[in-house]
């Protein structure tokens, strides 16, 4: 059987991550006293600790005290909707929005709304509007490398963005599962307004996929119901995963495998964008994944169909769009599937090639 080259998973892999692993995980397993103990719900105080020391930015410290482990960027998603009891409200989101935030949004019967996007990100005169006519609960945004679209919403936009969820009483989740790939690293939104923001920071991309880990960071009026939340929801942090990721924090071997995955990133998107000339593509410069906007006589969804009979497997704009009547004239083309970049050339070839057909 042939296997699928795929274009639609992006967990950015580098070569050789395996073998580091292996070596992280055996240090770990001898390092660990006892194998039968179960951290507390959220973490523990050394935990949140190198946590605070990660997330913290020169002009905005972050308390430990702020700090939480999910299992995951799902479960911090389900933990922030559940904990605030937006269940069954209006949340706003950026007109192209992750895919399983949709999904996750109607299992809990979250309406979302989206707001429209240009260069920058999030149209703040759009936000401002909605929260005028819809009365939304909260904002949920990907300000730094959006997922689909990589923009990367500037510091005067954050402001703005911030100014208006305090006029409008909003909570604002940010979901970082890129920014690791910008390098200005500018300020998140719990930096900018730790009394409303939820900032989710999952260790699957930037380091490894079967490091199910992620750092939330919630205001504290809301740590009691954070704390009961995930503790319903899921296992408790592992010992054995949090002993690695700490020191795999302070190696400073995470740093090292985000700046190769930034110069990675950088030569796949250089190199796509190249064999893409000619078509309308948008992506950041470090990106693992590229925008693709199609003729307006071809429907993503149809290609997306016709593609997989090829053996190549994309995400189309419809998965993304969070329009009432879905986008379907855009493709997302992701990079982190392939170790090899050469089957994601031959992949985007196919592409290119399907896209002449029509």
């Amino acid at each position: 059987m042939i296997k699928n080259i795929d274009l639609k998973l992006n967990y950015p892999v580098l070569p050789g991550q395996d073998i580091e692993l292996q070596s992280l995980f055996k240090s770990a397993f001898e390092k660990l006293n006892n194998f039968s103990s179960v951290s507390t719900a959220g973490g523990n105080l050394t935990d949140w600790e190198i946590a605070s020391t990660w997330l913290s930015h020169p002009e905005y410290l972050v308390d430990p005290q702020d700090v939480y482990l999910a299992s995951g960027g799902h479960q911090a998603l389900f933990t922030c909707i559940l904990a605030t009891g937006l269940q069954h409200k209006k949340i706003v989101v950026e007109e192209f929005t992750y895919s399983n935030f949709k999904n996750i949004a109607r299992l809990l019967g979250v309406t979302l709304i989206p707001c429209a996007v240009d260069v920058p990100g999030l149209k703040t005169s759009c936000l401002s509007e909605i929260c005028l006519k819809s009365k939304p609960a909260a904002l949920y945004i990907m300000p730094t490398l959006n997922n689909p679209l990589g923009t990367v919403m500037p510091m005067e936009r954050r402001i703005e963005t911030v100014a208006i969820a305090r006029k409008n009483d909003l909570l604002i989740i940010e979901d970082d599962a890129y920014g690791f790939l910008d390098e200005t690293q500018l300020p998140n939104f719990f930096h900018l307004a730790p009394e409303r923001c939820f900032y989710i920071y999952s260790f699957s991309k930037p380091f490894a996929r079967g490091i199910k880990t992620s750092y939330l960071l919630a205001p504290g009026e809301f740590s009691k119901k954070m704390t009961e939340v995930l503790g319903l929801s899921g296992a408790n942090p592992s010992p054995l995963f949090s002993l690695a990721l700490n020191n795999a924090l302070g190696s400073g071997l995470i740093r090292a495998v985000i700046r190769e995955k930034q110069k990675e990133g950088s030569l796949r998107q250089q190199k796509a964008k190249e064999l893409l000339r000619g078509n309308n593509v948008y992506g950041h410069k470090n990106g693992w994944h590229l925008w693709l906007e199609l003729p307006t006589h071809i429907k993503a969804s149809e290609l997306d169909k016709k593609l997989i009979k090829q053996g190549v497997l994309i995400a189309p704009s419809t998965n993304f769009s969070a329009s009432e009547i879905l986008y379907d004239h855009a493709i997302r083309i992701a990079f982190g599937g392939e170790t090899d970049f050469n089957k994601v050339v031959e992949g985007i070839e196919i592409i290119k090639k399907q896209i002449v057909s029509y």
